[in-house]
C-alpha cells in the first residue's frame, strides 16, 4: 500500500518543477531589465523560493531546503537593493537551480544524489554569510497545523507507483514557517489519464451514434411518404370499389363496403399521423443528442489540455547532461512551458523533440574552442519553445551552431548513389533539406550515442505527418538552424471539410485550407504542359485529387461547366486541388486506420461517417509538398455531371444585415438557393408568394418575431408543413423549450454558432 511519504514525494515532483520553472523565467527577465529592487517579479521569485523551502522540508529533503533557504536570502537582498541583478548573477542562480534539479532527479530515481555542498558554498560565498550562518542540522519539529495541512494535501494526491526509499540525508533545520493566509481557490481533482482517454472514446462514439440517428429519421420520413401515397391509392380504390358495387345494384353490399372502408381509412390516417409525430420526435431527439454529445466532447477535450511543462519539464536537464558528457557548453533556453495542448499531442511530440535536441548537439553545436575561434561565445544556445499559432501548437527547436551544411548533404547524397555529382550540384536548397528526412540519411561520419544512424529526422517527419502536422527547417540568424513543428492542438477532434472524389468522401483539416472556389472550366489552362488555374491575379498549380491519390480515372466531374477547387496552403505556398463536389464541415476524431504505403504520407487517418463508411483524412501540407516535388505533366480534364434534382430554396429571416449575409454565403456555397427577409411579416409574405423548402429564422426581430412567425406558419394549413429552424442568441432553456413546443424543427444558439451544425441540421430536415 502506498504510504503518505510516497504520496508527498509524488506531489513534490510536480511542485518543485513549477517553482524552478517560474524562477528561471523571471530571473532571465530581470537580468535583461536590471530595473532595480522592489519589482513584482522579485516578490514572486521570493515567494517561490520560500514555497520550495517549505515543500522540501515536508519531504525531508534537507539539501534542497538548505539551498532554497540561501536562495531566499539572496532574493531578500535583491528586493532591498543590497544586491543588483545582472547576467553573471543570473547565471549563478541558474547553476543553483540546476543543482536542485539534479539532486531531486537522482533522489527520485533511487541513485545517490550529487553533493550539493559546492553549490551551497558558492552561494554562501556570494552572500558573505559569515553574519548569517546556515542553520545547524536538527531534528525537525513540525507544528500541528502544518502536520494537518500536509495530511490534507496527501489525501488529495493520487497513488503513484511506489518510489524507492530515500537515501540518508542531513536533517533540515527547525526554522518555523511564517504565518499562512488562507486563499480561496477553485476546486480541482486529479483524474488518471487512462480514464480521460476512455471518456474521450466514449464521447466520440456517442457523437457518432447520434449522427447515425439520421438514418432512423430518414427511414421514418420514408415511412411517412409511403403512408401518404397509400392513403391516396386507398382513396382511389375505395371510390372504384364502391362505384362497382352500386353499378351491380347491390346497395347493401355497397353500404357495408363504405362503412368498412371508412374504418380502414380512419385507421390509416391515425397510423400516418403517429408516424409523422414519431418522425418529428426522432428528429428533435436526434438533434438534442448531437448537441449534448458535442458539448460532452468539448468538455472532455478541455479536460485533456495540460501545460507543456507536464511532459517537457526534464528536457532542459537532459540537454545539459548530454552536452556535459560530450564536452560541449550550452545555455539551454526553454520558453512557453505554460502553453496548453492535448496530453496525447504532447506525448506524441516527446520523441521528435528529443531527436531534434540531440540533433542540435550532434550536428549544430560546436566545441567551445571552435566557437571561440569563430568569434562566438564558448557556450552555445540551444532553444526549445512552445506557442499557439493559428489554432495549432508550434514547437521550435533551434541552436546558434554551424548551421546547415549543404555541401555535406550533397556529398552524402552522391556517396549513397542517390545522385551524380552533376545532379547534386544542381539541387536547390529545399531539395537538399528534404534529403535529411530520408531514413538512413546522416552526414555524421561516426555512429555514437547522439548521431550517425540517420533515423532521428525521419522519425520526426513521420510523426509530424501522422499527427496531421508539418516540420519546417530554416536558417537561424545570424547563425544556426531552426526546426519548427506544427501540429493540431488536440487529437480528440479536428475541424474537417468533406469533399467528394470518384464516388468517395475525403476529409481535409480546415487549418490547411486557404479558400474554396467554384471556377468556370475556361479559368483552367496549361503552362509548360502543366495545369494551372487563374484566380484573380494569381496563377496556381492545379491537379485533381483523384490523380494525387492515384485512383485511376482522374477527370473531375463538374456541373454546369463549374470546377470545385480547394486551395491548400503550407507556409507561403498555395496549390489548387480539383474535386468533384463540396460536401460539409464536420468536427470529428481522426483515428489511425492503416493505409497503403503508396499514399501513406498523404493520409493522416480516417473518420467514421453516418452510414458506417470511412472517410480518409488527408494531410494538406503533404499534398502541397507533393505538388512541389511532382514533375507530372498530366493535364486536368473534366466530365459533365448528369442533371441534378431541384435545388432546395431556403428563406433566411433576420433583422441583422451581417447575420443574413453570413448565413446566405454559407448556404449558397453549399449549393442552396437563398431568399432573405428582415422580419417575420416580410417572411410570411415571401412564403405565401413563392415556394420555400425551409425557413431559418432569428427570434428577436421587429414587427413579428421568430416565435410569432413560427405560430403563424403552423396555424396556416398550407404553410404548416414548411420546416423551420430557430437561430437565436437566446440561450435560456425556457426559450429553447418554447421554440420546440411551438413546432420548431431545431434550435441553434448563435453564441455557439457552428456552420457545420447548421448545415447538418438542414441536411437532416431536407
Amino acid at each position: 500500500m502506498i504510504g503518505i511519504r510516497e504520496r508527498l514525494l509524488a506531489a513534490f515532483q510536480v511542485e518543485y518543477q513549477e517553482h524552478l520553472g517560474v524562477i528561471r523565467k523571471l530571473i532571465v527577465d530581470l537580468a535583461m531589465r536590471a530595473d532595480g529592487a522592489g519589482s513584482p517579479q522579485l516578490d514572486e521569485i521570493f515567494r517561490r523560493a520560500h514555497s520550495l523551502k517549505g515543500a522540501a522540508r515536508a519531504v525531508d529533503m534537507a539539501p534542497v531546503e538548505q539551498m532554497a533557504h540561501r536562495l531566499e536570502t539572496l532574493f531578500t537582498r535583491l528586493r532591498s537593493g543590497a544586491v543588483v541583478m545582472d547576467p553573471p548573477l543570473a547565471a549563478r542562480i541558474a547553476d543553483a537551480l540546476d543543482s536542485v534539479e539534479d539532486w531531486v532527479v537522482a533522489f527520485a530515481g533511487g541513485t545517490q544524489p550529487p553533493d550539493m555542498g559546492p553549490a551551497i558554498g558558492a552561494l554562501e560565498a556570494l552572500l558573505s554569510l559569515s553574519d548569517d550562518p546556515p542553520p545547524a542540522p536538527a531534528v525537525p519539529t513540525v507544528p500541528a497545523e502544518i502536520e494537518a495541512a500536509v495530511a490534507a494535501a496527501a489525501a488529495a494526491v493520487p497513488e503513484p507507483e511506489a518510489l524507492p526509499e530515500p537515501v540518508s540525508a542531513p536533517q533540515p533545520s527547525a526554522e518555523p514557517e511564517p504565518p499562512r493566509v488562507a486563499v480561496q481557490a477553485e476546486d480541482t481533482v486529479r483524474v488518471r489519464a487512462v480514464h480521460l482517454d476512455r471518456l474521450l472514446r466514449t464521447s466520440n462514439e456517442l457523437l457518432t451514434e447520434s449522427m447515425n440517428q439520421r438514418t432512423v429519421t430518414d427511414f421514418l420520413q420514408d415511412v411517412d411518404r409511403r403512408l401518404t401515397e397509400m392513403d391516396k391509392e386507398w382513396r382511389r380504390l375505395r371510390k372504384f370499389a364502391g362505384s362497382m358495387a352500386r353499378d351491380l345494384g347491390d346497395h347493401d353490399r355497397a353500404q357495408a363496403w363504405d362503412r368498412q372502408a371508412e374504418a380502414w381509412e380512419q385507421e390509416l390516417r391515425v397510423v400516418a399521423r403517429e408516424a409523422r409525430r414519431s418522425r418529428r420526435l426522432q428528429q428533435r431527439n436526434g438533434w438534442a443528442t448531437r448537441q449534448l454529445g458535442t458539448e460532452l466532447q468539448q468538455e472532455v477535450r478541455d479536460a485533456r489540455m495540460v501545460p507543456a511543462d507536464s511532459v517537457f519539464a526534464g528536457f532542459r536537464k537532459m540537454v545539459r547532461d548530454l552536452a556535459r558528457d560530450t564536452g560541449q557548453q550550452v545555455d539551454v533556453q526553454v520558453h512557453g512551458l505554460d502553453v496548453e495542448a492535448d496530453r496525447m499531442v504532447l506525448q506524441g511530440l516527446k520523441d521528435p523533440v528529443m531527436h531534434l535536441l540531440r540533433n542540435s548537439l550532434a550536428h549544430g553545436v560546436e566545441r567551445p574552442a571552435e566557437r571561440v575561434a569563430a568569434g562566438k561565445p564558448p557556450a552555445a544556445i540551444v532553444g526549445l519553445s512552445f506557442s499557439v499559432s493559428d489554432g495549432r501548437l508550434a514547437v521550435v527547436v533551434e541552436d546558434d551552431g554551424r548551421g546547415i551544411s549543404y555541401d555535406s548533404i550533397r556529398a552524402k547524397a552522391v556517396g549513397q548513389g542517390m545522385f551524380s555529382v552533376e545532379e547534386a550540384a544542381d539541387l536547390p536548397r529545399q531539395a537538399l533539406i528534404d534529403l535529411i528526412f530520408d531514413p538512413g540519411f546522416s552526414t555524421s561520419r561516426d555512429v555514437n550515442d547522439l548521431s550517425g544512424r540517420g533515423m532521428g529526422l525521419s522519425v520526426v517527419r513521420e510523426t509530424a505527418t501522422m499527427m496531421n502536422g508539418t516540420v519546417q527547417v530554416s536558417e537561424r540568424q545570424p547563425t544556426g538552424t531552426r526546426f519548427r513543428l506544427s501540429v493540431p492542438l488536440s487529437v480528440s477532434t479536428q475541424r474537417l471539410f468533406l469533399v467528394a472524389c470518384q464516388g468517395h468522401t475525403y476529409a481535409l483539416p480546415t487549418e490547411g485550407i486557404d479558400r474554396l472556389h467554384r471556377v468556370a472550366s475556361e479559368s483552367v489552362g496549361t503552362v509548360e504542359g502543366k495545369s494551372v488555374v487563374f484566380l484573380s491575379d494569381q496563377q496556381l498549380p492545379l491537379l485533381s485529387l483523384a490523380h494525387l491519390l492515384a485512383l485511376g480515372e482522374t477527370a473531375v466531374t463538374v456541373s454546369r461547366n463549374v470546377v470545385p477547387l480547394v486551395v491548400l496552403k503550407h507556409g507561403e505556398r498555395r496549390v489548387a486541388v480539383a474535386v468533384d463536389d463540396f460536401l460539409s464541415i464536420r468536427v470529428a476524431m481522426v483515428r489511425d486506420i492503416g493505409v497503403p504505403a503508396a499514399i501513406g504520407t498523404m493520409v493522416a487517418g480516417g473518420i467514421l461517417l453516418e452510414d458506417g463508411a470511412v472517410a480518409l483524412v488527408l494531410n494538406p501540407f503533404e499534398i502541397v509538398e507533393t505538388f512541389r516535388k511532382s514533375g507530372t505533366t498530366r493535364v486536368l480534364t473534366t466530365v459533365e455531371k448528369p442533371p441534378e434534382a431541384r435545388i432546395p430554396v431556403i428563406l433566411v429571416v433576420d433583422d441583422s444585415l451581417t447575420t443574413r449575409t453570413l448565413e446566405k454565403s454559407i448556404l449558397e456555397a453549399h449549393g442552396y438557393i437563398v431568399r432573405l427577409a428582415v422580419d417575420g411579416l416580410e417572411a410570411l409574405g415571401k412564403v405565401r408568394a413563392e415556394h420555400v423548402d425551409l425557413v431559418i429564422s432569428d427570434i428577436q426581430m421587429p414587427r413579428l418575431d421568430g416565435f410569432g412567425l413560427l405560430q403563424a406558419l403552423k396555424a396556416d394549413p398550407v404553410l404548416k408543413k414548411i420546416p423551420l429552424i430557430l437561430v437565436s442568441s437566446l440561450e435560456a432553456r425556457e426559450d429553447r423549450e418554447r421554440g420546440l413546443a411551438l413546432g420548431a424543427d431545431a434550435y441553434v444558439v448563435k453564441r455557439k454558432f457552428d456552420q457545420r451544425e447548421l448545415l447538418d441540421t438542414i441536411g437532416q430536415i431536407l
